[in-house]
């Protein structure tokens, strides 16, 4: 069969669909370049002109899969919640604001579970770098979501926290789906509110935001 011919972006992307759609959820790395090609309906060595090695492809994955779980998180954050009224104080609160991101989280781990596990993996070299980027970028959105200017030591400590177990949280949903998102959400949202208030009384920033929550932290001891 003729190789369609496609202007060179839409080739790169179209290859890397293929990957990510015959992995099928799971490791990228598991999925041959003779199988990528075929799928696509391209020789190996147009996919090698595209792409110089297979990790040149997973690198392509990653950085896709960071670009748009970036993108779903920033529209949670900054735009409307809910389709309410971006100027109301309910849309505005960092509760409502909060639980988009995690909802724009889970929504992007359903979507897209090949590209996220493909995060989850980047431990070295340009996917690490670029899931680390990711981290700080989303670091910076949460500080917006809370209402606060930078990552005090508290707020880190409790995203480091957090993250981790979401992450964990997510991997394990998508091996065993039985319990169901609400699930999820649930423990995250409880998580994130019961650590938010263990740290709270030793960070003043973080005391602000539980006061801006509407609930007083214990004092320290």
């Amino acid at each position: 069969m003729p190789e369609r011919r496609l202007a060179p972006a839409a080739r790169r992307a179209h290859l890397i669909e293929t990957a990510v759609r015959l992995a099928a959820g799971g490791d990228l790395l598991a999925v041959s370049v003779a199988d990528i090609a075929a799928a696509a309906g391209v020789s190996e060595g147009l996919l090698y002109h595209y792409f110089p090695s297979k990790q040149a492809l997973l690198e392509a994955a990653v950085q896709r899969a960071a670009d748009e779980l970036l993108a779903d998180l920033t529209a949670a954050v900054l735009g409307p919640v809910d389709g309410s009224d971006p100027e109301s104080a309910a849309a505005d609160s960092p509760l409502a604001r909060l639980t988009a991101a995690l909802d724009a989280y889970l929504d992007h781990v359903e979507a897209d579970p090949t590209g996220w596990r493909a995060l989850l993996a980047a431990t070295s070299g340009e996917p690490a770098r670029i899931a680390a980027e990711l981290d700080a970028a989303s670091g910076e959105l949460f500080c917006h979501a809370l209402g606060v200017e930078r990552l005090g030591p508290g707020l880190r400590l409790l995203l480091a926290g957090w993250f981790g177990l979401e992450r964990a949280t997510c991997l394990n949903w998508l091996d065993n789906p039985e319990l169901g998102r609400d699930a999820v959400r649930e423990l995250l949202l409880a998580v994130f509110d019961s650590s938010l208030a263990a740290i709270a009384p030793h960070d003043e920033q973080l005391r602000d935001v539980v006061s801006r929550l509407g609930a007083a932290p214990d004092p320290a001891p």
